[in-house]
C-alpha cells in the first residue's frame, strides 16, 4: 500500500492562497495571486517548513491526525512521530526502547480520543501511554472513520468493520469485500465506500436484508487513491489520471485543471474548505463553489515545493502539508496582509478607506493618493495632489472625500472607471486649507476638521465654520465621527464635542475625560462614544464619561485608531493591535478570554498603528481594514470568532544541578545545595510562541508567578521537606488551562538539618546557659563567701592578736581601778601605789595596742627583705620599756634572699613576730635567734632562744586556756602550706621551726595567690 513518489525538487518559489477572507475578497485576492500583470499586488501568507535541518526525523509522510490534548501525530515511513509545536518525538512500539521503524501510512483517531495507526502490512496498533501497543488488529486494511467517529477498517479476511469501545462489529462479510482495498469512508447519506488497487470504487448501504455491494462504473483509473466525502451525498475519488467526483450516482470530472493530474491526499477543513493534492500542486476549492453534478466552478491553485502525499487541516484552521523528508504548515492568520514588498506602494499608508464598490483607498504618509481595485494599485493623478499630504479619507454615496494638508477638501464621485474631482479651498468658504480630519454623514454632509481654524460644514453646495466662540472646545479638529441619527462627534487637543439638536456640548478632564488630546473616535450601533485620547480609552454613554479602571496596562496609553465588530472593540496603538469585549469595558471587569493582542504570528506586518484620522476602518462586508506602519491588513469577520484550541500543559521533567530526572512518583532530592531546573510546555501546533505559563512552588512561592513565556525555571537552596511544583499554560485568548502539570519532590535533610539533630542541639543550648548560669551563680556566691570568710578571718586575727594584750591588760586595769575604789577613802596611801601601778599596766597596754596596729600596717609600709623586717621588729621590743629586760636578739641569713609573695611574707613575719615577743616576754631569755634559710625546694625559719619554756598545756595550742599564740602561728602556717613545728621543755628554751615549699614562697606567678585563697577557704 506504500505510495511511490515520482518527485522532482522545485526550488522554493511557492505561493499560498489565503483562507477565506470573504466571498468578495476572495474572488479580488484570487483574480491577485493568479495575476501577473503590472501593477497587480499580491497578499501575503505565513507558511512554515520543517525537514531534517528543522528537526523532523525524515521519511514520506504518509498520514496526519491531531488528538483532543492538541498534539499533532505524523505517520512516515520511518514510523509515527509526535509534534507538540516545538518538537518531533518519534514514538517506540511496544516495550522496545527505540523508535517505531516500520511504516504508518494510516492513522485515525475515534470518538473516544484513542489515536489508531495502521502500518503497510495492514496491522493496526493503538497510541497508549507513550508506546505503540500491539498489533491489535491483523490484516486491516486501509483506516478511516465514520461518520460518528468510530473506527473503521476494509479486509478481505475480516471484512468491513467498525471499532465501538473496542468491540468490533461486523458490517461486510468478508467473501463480499473486493480484492486489494486501498481506501473506505462513509458519506453523510451513511453509504458506505470502498477503493481498491486495480478494481475501481464500491459502495453499499445498510440494510435490512443482506446488502448489496454495487461497483461503480466508468471510471478511467481503476487505481484508487484516497477517498473523501464532502456536503451530504458527494464523494471525491482521487486517482493517478486526475480527481473525479460521485453525485446521486453520477461520475463527473471535477475540473479540468485537475485531469490527468496524480491526486495522493485529498483533505477537507473547517471552513467547508476541500485540499487537493496534486504531484507538486495544491489546489483550494469551497464546498459552495460544487454544483449538484459535483463539478468545482472555482478553484485556487499554489505551487509546493514537494508533492503532497498527506493533507491535513488541524482544529485551529492550519494547513498541513505532508511529503518527501518535510512538512510543510500554512497558518490559518485570520489576517490577509497586503505588503510593500508585494507590490504596495508605500510602508506607512496612511488613513484608509473602503467605498462602496470594495476599492480600497489609501494615502501614504510621504504623499499622494493610491486605490486598490480589482487587485491592481492605481495611483489617483489630480492637480497638486501628487505632491501633497492627505490626512484623512471618507466617503459614501458614490463619493470619496479627502482631507489634505495644503489644498483644503477634494471630492471624488464614483461613475463606473471615470472620476469626477472637486476641490474645495478657504475661497469657496472652507475653514482653512489645512483640514486634517473629514467625515460624510448619511444624510450626504460633509465635516471638514482643520488644524487651526474649526469645524466646517458643506451642506447644500456651501461652507459654514464652528468655531470656540460656537463652542468648540479648540479650534483644532483632530478626527470626527457620527451617526444615522445625525449627531457629530468631534474630538480636539482640548476635550471632545457633540452637536445634538443643533447645540454643542463639550466633555473636558472635568467631566472625566483621560487627559491629553484625542487621537480617535468610533460610535457603535448601540449609540456608544468610544473615545481614544493620547493617554488612554474612555467611553461615553448616556451623557456620562466613563473609564474603565482595571483594564489592561496598554489601555491607558495612545490609542490610535478604534472599529468594532461582534461585540469586539478592535484598537490600534503605538505598539500593539488587539481586542478587547466591549462588555468587559463597560462593566468594568475583564474576565479570560476578554483581551487578546495579536502580532506577526497572526499574519500582521506589524504591531504599530498610524497616527492618522480613520486608520482602523470597517467595510460594508463586516471586515475591518489596519493601516499599519509596515503594510495593510484586512481582517475577516468571522476571524478569532470562537475561543481558541485550548492549550494542553506538559511537565516534561526535572534538572538537578543539569542531570535529567522524569517526572515518575516520588522524586527524592539528596541533601546539600542542588539547582533544580523544571521543564514544561504548553502543547500547541499553530502559534507556541504566543503560549505563556505560570508556575508555583508550594511552601516556597507565596502565589502564582507572573505570566512568563519561558518553559523553564529554576531554584536554588531549597530547604528540607516535601514539595510540589505546579504550572499552567494560557492560550493566546487569555484563557489558562483547566489543569495543572504537577510534580511532587522530597529534599532529603543533612544530619544537621533533622529534626532529632535539632532538638539535641536545642536541648544542649539550654544545658550549656543553664550551666553558664549556674557556674556564674557558683562563682558570685564563692566571690562573695571569699569575702565573708576574709573578713571573718581577718576579724579572728584582730581577735587574736588583741586578746592576750589589750583584752588582758583592760581587765586588769578593771580588778587594780576596783580596788583601789575599795581602798578610798580608808587608805589612801596603798590606793595610791595601786593607783600607780594601774597608771604603769595602762601604759603597758598602750604599747601592745600599738604594736598590734602596726603589724596590720606592716604588709604596705615593710619592704620585701625578711630579715630587715624581723630585724626592725627586734630592735623595737628592745628599746620598749615596758616589754623589761629583752634578751639579744640574733638575725641570721643562710641561702640567696629570694623574693616573696606579699601575702605569704606577712604571714612568715607574723609568725616570727609571735615567736620574738613570746621569747621577749614571757621566756625570760638572755638570747634569741632566728635564722632565715633560703633553699631551692624550700623556705625555712627558725626562732630559738634560752628562756624557761613552755607549758605543756599551752604548747598544744589550746584555745580554752584563753591564749591565742601558738594556736594563731599553726593558722598562719596552714595558710601558707607551711608546716610549724614547737619544741619545748620547762627551762630548757624553746625552737619554734617553719617550712614553706619553694613553689609557694618565692616569685610572682598567680600560683601562690590561688594556694593561699584556697587555703582560706577550706580553713573557713
Amino acid at each position: 500500500m506504500s505510495i511511490a513518489p515520482k518527485l522532482l525538487w522545485t526550488g522554493f518559489s511557492f505561493c499560498l492562497s489565503l483562507l477565506k477572507v470573504s466571498s468578495i475578497l476572495s474572488l479580488v485576492l484570487a483574480q491577485a495571486i493568479l495575476g501577473a500583470v503590472q501593477g497587480r499586488i499580491t497578499p501575503s501568507h505565513s507558511q512554515d517548513i520543517w525537514d531534517r535541518a528543522a528537526g523532523f526525523p525524515g521519511g514520506y509522510v504518509y498520514s496526519m491526525a491531531q488528538t483532543r490534548n492538541g498534539y499533532l501525530w505524523i505517520g512516515t515511513s520511518k514510523g509515527l512521530v509526535r509534534y507538540d509545536g516545538l518538537t518531533f518525538v518519534s514514538i517506540p512500539e511496544g516495550d522496545s526502547s527505540v523508535e517505531t521503524k516500520f511504516p504508518v501510512v494510516g492513522l485515525v483517531t475515534d470518538s473516544s480520543d484513542h489515536l489508531w495507526a495502521a502500518d503497510d502490512r495492514t496491522h493496526v496498533f493503538r497510541y497508549d501511554a507513550g508506546r505503540l501497543v500491539g498489533p491489535l488488529i491483523d490484516r486491516a486494511g486501509p483506516i478511516n472513520k465514520t461518520r460518528d467517529g468510530w473506527l473503521l477498517f476494509a479486509s478481505e479476511t475480516q471484512g468491513l468493520v467498525v471499532f465501538r469501545f473496542g468491540v468490533a462489529h461486523v458490517l461486510l462479510d468478508a467473501r463480499m469485500i473486493p480484492s486489494s482495498p486501498t481506501a473506505v469512508a462513509q458519506a453523510a447519506d451513511s453509504t458506505f465506500w470502498i477503493g481498491t488497487r486495480d478494481h475501481g470504487v464500491f459502495h453499499f448501504k445498510l440494510t435490512q436484508g443482506a446488502p448489496e455491494v454495487q461497483h461503480l462504473p466508468g471510471l478511467p483509473d481503476t487505481k484508487i487513491n484516497c477517498l473523501l466525502p464532502i456536503g451530504t451525498s458527494t464523494l471525491l475519488i482521487g486517482t493517478d489520471k486526475g480527481l473525479l467526483s460521485v453525485h446521486g450516482g453520477k461520475l463527473e470530472e471535477v475540473h479540468h485543471e485537475l485531469t490527468n493530474l496524480e491526486i495522493l491526499a485529498l483533505a477537507s477543513g473547517r471552513d467547508r474548505d476541500v485540499w487537493i493534492g496534486a504531484g507538486g500542486n495544491l489546489f483550494r476549492a469551497d464546498v459552495k463553489d460544487i454544483d449538484v453534478d459535483g463539478r468545482i466552478h472555482s478553484l485556487d491553485r499554489s505551487s509546493l515545493r514537494f508533492s503532497a502525499t498527506s493533507l491535513f487541516e488541524d482544529r485551529t484552521g492550519n494547513l498541513w502539508i505532508g511529503g518527501p523528508e518535510s512538512i510543510e504548515r500554512y497558518r490559518a492568520s485570520g489576517f490577509t496582509t497586503l505588503l510593500s514588498s508585494a507590490g504596495l506602494p508605500c510602508t506607512n499608508c496612511g488613513s484608509i478607506y473602503v467605498d462602496d464598490q470594495g476599492s480600497v483607498w489609501f494615502a501614504p504618509w510621504d504623499g499622494g493618493l493610491f486605490r486598490l481595485a480589482q487587485g491592481s494599485i492605481q495611483p489617483i493623478s489630480v492637480s497638486g495632489l501628487t505632491d501633497d499630504t492627505v490626512y484623512s479619507i471618507a466617503g459614501g454615496g458614490g463619493e470619496v472625500w479627502v482631507a489634505r494638508k495644503y489644498g483644503g477638501v477634494t471630492r471624488f464621485q464614483l461613475h463606473g472607471d471615470e472620476l469626477q474631482t472637486s476641490t474645495y479651498t478657504q475661497r469657496n468658504g472652507l475653514g482653512g486649507n489645512a483640514v486634517y480630519s473629514i467625515y460624510r454623514a448619511p444624510d450626504g454632509t460633509v465635516w471638514a476638521g482643520t488644524l487651526e481654524e474649526g469645524l466646517s460644514r458643506f451642506r447644500d453646495c456651501s461652507w459654514h465654520t464652528f468655531t470656540t466662540r460656537d463652542g468648540l472646545p479648540s479650534k483644532t479638529i483632530s478626527v470626527i465621527t457620527g451617526n444615522a441619527a445625525g449627531e457629530i462627534v468631534v474630538g480636539t487637543p482640548n476635550g471632545l464635542a457633540v452637536l445634538s439638536n443643533n447645540r454643542w456640548v463639550t466633555y473636558a478632564a472635568h467631566d472625566g475625560l483621560p487627559p491629553g488630546a484625542i487621537e480617535s473616535l468610533f460610535l457603535d450601533k448601540l449609540g456608544t462614544l468610544w473615545i481614544g485620547t493620547a493617554k488612554g480609552i474612555s467611553f461615553l454613554q448616556s451623557g456620562t464619561v466613563h473609564v474603565p479602571v482595571t483594564a489592561p496596562d496598554v489601555l491607558y496609553g495612545e490609542i490610535l485608531g478604534m472599529a468594532e465588530t461582534n461585540g469586539w472593540l478592535w484598537v490600534t496603538t503605538s505598539s500593539r493591535v488587539l481586542r478587547v469585549r466591549c462588555s468587559a469595558l463597560q462593566n468594568d471587569f475583564f474576565g479570560a478570554g476578554d483581551y487578546r493582542e495579536f502580532g506577526v504570528n497572526e499574519g500582521l506586518p506589524s504591531v504599530e498603528g498610524v497616527k492618522r484620522s480613520r486608520s482602523v476602518v470597517n467595510d460594508t462586508h463586516g471586515q475591518i481594514w489596519f493601516s499599519l506602519n509596515q503594510g495593510i491588513s484586512v481582517l475577516t469577520a468571522s476571524a478569532f470568532a470562537g475561543p481558541a484550541f485550548p492549550v494542553t500543559i506538559r511537565l516534561d521533567g526535572m534538572l538537578m544541578d543539569g542531570k535529567f530526572i522524569a517526572p515518575n512518583g516520588q522524586i527524592r532530592v539528596p541533601a546539600g545545595r542542588h539547582r533544580l531546573t523544571f521543564q514544561y510546555a504548553g502543547v500547541n501546533v499553530s502559534s507556541p510562541e504566543t503560549v505563556r505559563y505560570r508556575y508555583r512552588l508550594d511552601n516556597v512561592d507565596a502565589a502564582w508567578s507572573e505570566p512568563t513565556a519561558s518553559r523553564e525555571v529554576g531554584y536554588t537552596n531549597i530547604p528540607p521537606g516535601q514539595f510540589r511544583f505546579s504550572v499552567m499554560a494560557r492560550d493566546p485568548d487569555g484563557r489558562w488551562s483547566g489543569h495543572e502539570a504537577v510534580v511532587s519532590f522530597e529534599v532529603e535533610p543533612a544530619y544537621w538539618q533533622t529534626r532529632w539533630f535539632q532538638v539535641a542541639t536545642v536541648a544542649a543550648l539550654v544545658l550549656l546557659a543553664w550551666s553558664l548560669y549556674r557556674l556564674r551563680l557558683w562563682q558570685m556566691t564563692a566571690r562573695m563567701d571569699l569575702g565573708y570568710r576574709e573578713r571573718l578571718a581577718e576579724r579572728t586575727r584582730i581577735a587574736r592578736e588583741l586578746h592576750d594584750t589589750l583584752l588582758q591588760s583592760f581587765h586588769g586595769l578593771l580588778l587594780r581601778f576596783q580596788a583601789v575604789s575599795n581602798l578610798l577613802p580608808a587608805r589612801p596611801e596603798e590606793a595610791k601605789q595601786r593607783l600607780d601601778g594601774a597608771i604603769d599596766q595602762a601604759v603597758q597596754a598602750i604599747t601592745e595596742s600599738r604594736d598590734a596596729v602596726h603589724e596590720l600596717r606592716l604588709s604596705a609600709d615593710a619592704n620585701n627583705d625578711l630579715s630587715l623586717a624581723i630585724s626592725a621588729l627586734a630592735k623595737e621590743l628592745a628599746a620598749d620599756q615596758t616589754s623589761g629586760n629583752c634578751p639579744d636578739v640574733r638575725v641570721q641569713v643562710e641561702g640567696t634572699p629570694r623574693d616573696l609573695h606579699p601575702i605569704l611574707r606577712d604571714e612568715v613575719y607574723r609568725i616570727a613576730a609571735e615567736a620574738l615577743r613570746n621569747a621577749c616576754r614571757y621566756s625570760e631569755a638572755r638570747r634569741i635567734e632566728v635564722e632565715i634559710r633560703y633553699d631551692e625546694g624550700q623556705l625555712r625559719l627558725r626562732v630559738r632562744d634560752n628562756g624557761k619554756g613552755i607549758n605543756l598545756n599551752m604548747l598544744t595550742g589550746d584555745r580554752s586556756l584563753g591564749h591565742w599564740g601558738l594556736y594563731g602561728m599553726r593558722e598562719r602556717a596552714k595558710v601558707v602550706s607551711g608546716k610549724l613545728d614547737v619544741w619545748s621543755k620547762p627551762d630548757s628554751g624553746t625552737e619554734v621551726e617553719l617550712t614553706v615549699p619553694a613553689s609557694v614562697a618565692y616569685g610572682t606567678s598567680p600560683a601562690p595567690v590561688r594556694f593561699f585563697l584556697r587555703k582560706i577557704r577550706m580553713k573557713s
